[in-house]
């Protein structure tokens, strides 16, 4: 179980290393792919006006939602246990109590 004392400062380090920035630069390349792929449809279907956060919310498998954040399933921040979802595009972090 990773052990977390402050999610602000951890988040910092974590985005620093070499390999999360690739990361995240795949996960925003992802997630822009999968947007496009939802207006496209969204032209096919017959749409007159598109607008950006109806395409995103246009995701019937949750995959914007998928490309956009990643999971750490078992953290404990200050005593308590839960989970951190990071947002790779913000590139920030949230913790979720169990």
């Amino acid at each position: 179980m990773l052990e977390i004392k402050d999610l602000e400062a951890w988040t910092k380090e974590y985005f620093e290393k070499p390999e999360n920035q690739n990361k995240a630069a795949k996960a925003c390349e992802r997630y822009d792919r999968l947007l496009v792929k939802n207006i496209r449809q969204m032209i096919m279907s017959g749409e007159e006006t598109i607008e950006i956060e109806k395409a995103a919310g246009h995701d019937p498998g949750k995959r914007l939602e998928k490309a956009k954040y990643e999971v750490l399933p078992f953290v404990r921040v200050d005593g308590k246990k839960g989970k951190v979802r990071i947002n790779m595009l913000d590139q920030t972090a949230e913790f979720i109590e169990e």
